[in-house]
Parts: C-alpha cells; sequence; structure tokens
C-alpha cells in the first residue's frame, strides 16, 4: 500500500512539473528559436523559417546528434522555467503594489488617489444611512410614501456600499486592487476581534479541519499558477526586443495573468476570512477556557501571548 502511495505521489509530482514547467518551457524555446532566425527585419518570413528547419533537420541526422539536440532543448526549456519562475516573484510584488524605490512616490501617489475616492463613497453611503435612520425617527414609515421612501434609501445605501467595496473593503493602503485585497483580511479581523492574523494563523492552520485547508492550499495554488503565467508575461515581453510578435503575445499572458490574478485573490482572502470567521471560536477556546462567548479584550491577549514578546510584524 505505501509503495502504491508513493508511487503515485510521485506520477502526480511529475504531472505537475510537466504542466508547469516543462510544457511552457518548450513552448518559449520554440518562439524563442523562431524569433533568433527570424527577428525583426523578417518577422514574417514563413520561408525563411522552413528552410533554417529544413537545414536544421539535415544536420541533425543520426541517433546521436538527435539525442543531443533534445537533451539541449529540455535543458534549454527547464532553464528558462526557473527564470520564468523566479520572475514570478517580482510580478508579484508588482501587482500588489510593492513597489521598488524609484517607484515609491508614484506607489504613494496612487493610493492617496484610491483613498479619496474611497472615504467619497463612504461618505455617500453614511449619509444615505444616516438620512434612513432620521426618516425612521420622524415616522415615516406609517405611511405608503414613507416606507417606499425608506425602501428607497435602503436599497440606495446598499449600492453606494456596493460601489465603495468594488474600489476596496477597507480603506485603501496599497496603490493596487490586489494589494488591498490580499490586506483586507488581517485589517478586518483586526477590528472585528482585535487579533492579529499573522500571529494567529499559524496557530489557527493547526486547527483547520482538512475539509477546510484543502480549498484554501488550492486557492493559494491557483493564485501561484497566475503569478508564474506573469513571469512568462515578462520572458515574452522581453524576447519582444528580438521579435515583436512575442511582444504582443507577452502583453496578452500580462492581461490574462492580471485578471485572472483578481479573481484568485479575491477567491483566498474571502476563504482565508471566513477560516477565520469559522474557526475563531474553536482559536480561542484553545488557549482560554473562559472565551465562550468571545470577548473583544481577548484578542490583544491572545496576540501577545502569540508574539511572545517580539512585538508587531512587519510586513
Amino acid at each position: 500500500m505505501f509503495t502504491g502511495l508513493v508511487t503515485d505521489f510521485g506520477r502526480r509530482l511529475v504531472d505537475r512539473w510537466a504542466t508547469t514547467m516543462v510544457m511552457p518551457g518548450l513552448v518559449f524555446t520554440a518562439v524563442a528559436a523562431v524569433a533568433l532566425v527570424l527577428r525583426q527585419s523578417h518577422w514574417s518570413d514563413a520561408a525563411m523559417l522552413r528552410g533554417e528547419l529544413a537545414d536544421l533537420t539535415a544536420a541533425g541526422s543520426g541517433s546521436t546528434r538527435t539525442a543531443v539536440l533534445l537533451i539541449a532543448v529540455l535543458a534549454a526549456s527547464f532553464a528558462v522555467a526557473l527564470v520564468a519562475e523566479g520572475l514570478a516573484g517580482p510580478y508579484e510584488q508588482l501587482i500588489l503594489g510593492r513597489w521598488p524605490g524609484p517607484l515609491r512616490r508614484p506607489a504613494a501617489a496612487l493610493t492617496e488617489r484610491r483613498r479619496r475616492a474611497w472615504r467619497e463613497r463612504d461618505d455617500a453611503a453614511d449619509a444615505c444611512h444616516r438620512a434612513r435612520l432620521d426618516a425612521e425617527q420622524h415616522d415615516d414609515a406609517e405611511t405608503p410614501e414613507g416606507r417606499t421612501r425608506l425602501a428607497d434609501l435602503a436599497t440606495q445605501a446598499g449600492e453606494l456600499e456596493a460601489q465603495r467595496n468594488e474600489l476596496s473593503l477597507i480603506p485603501p493602503h496599497c496603490p493596487t486592487w490586489m494589494g488591498d485585497r490580499l490586506r483586507a483580511p488581517a485589517d478586518r479581523v483586526r477590528r472585528d476581534y482585535r487579533l492579529e492574523l499573522a500571529d494567529a494563523w499559524p496557530r489557527l492552520w493547526l486547527l483547520l479541519p482538512d475539509s477546510t485547508r484543502q480549498p484554501l492550499t488550492e486557492s493559494r495554488q491557483r493564485f501561484d499558477e497566475v503569478m508564474r503565467l506573469g513571469g512568462w508575461a515578462a520572458l515574452y515581453l522581453l524576447l519582444g526586443a528580438v521579435w515583436w510578435p512575442s511582444a504582443v503575445a507577452g502583453t496578452g499572458a500580462a492581461l490574462v495573468a492580471w485578471r485572472r490574478g483578481r479573481d484568485r485573490a479575491d477567491d483566498y482572502a474571502e476563504l482565508v476570512e471566513s477560516a477565520v470567521d469559522v474557526h475563531v471560536q474553536e482559536l480561542f477556546e484553545r488557549f482560554d477556557e473562559e472565551a465562550a462567548p468571545i470577548r473583544p479584550s481577548l484578542g490583544p491577549a491572545m496576540t501577545e501571548r502569540f508574539r511572545k514578546g517580539a512585538g508587531p510584524r512587519h510586513h
């Protein structure tokens, strides 16, 4: 049985390695070969490409040369895949708004612009709620016209809150939507439970059942896959300096990575916050026998206990 499990795990690992590294690497290697042959001056010369391919096939006859060529292609594909994997990190930092030194000033300006827009929408929603409360206090609900006005105000407030939340669930701290979306669970958990998620999460993770861990893990993997797509997009854009159609492909891949990244970030952040909401009671009970029901004052105590005097973490 153990041998079967190891074999199955190895098969899945090989399949994943082939899907995420080998196949994309082979495609990029093929595109790079075409780019180096045609370059900008002959970017669409199919006859030239066929001639080069025929020469390569004739020169590569023989089992030894074929094997060497195949090994070289696989090695190049693997090396390129490692580069793309490395570029996934900088791409993630870019779309999450963690911009380096020269970009900090525009990042701050963009963050402030998003914050002002968020405040305007938040103030509009608050004003609508206040108008609804005032109408209720003046007994407007006793008449058909009053009930209609209250219903309209409630609908309007909901629409204004939805518009605010489309911009960000929290007051913006980042120049990008995705950065604020992944930051939102920690801010909202701190507000509602007075608990620092960065310090509590490792303990909470150990308490989560497999039915909760698996969706979280898969959601994070899907987000990481999109970040790798961003790394490939960067490589194709760089190759565009040699052959411009590659830059077009890179631009398309970057747009797809950005669009999918928003969806994946939203899914992952929602699952993280949901896991806290569902299991935070269990976490508090594990560390304080008198924690039921949840008391807001318990959050700071648990945070200090998890930090063990190390102070706040900065990310």
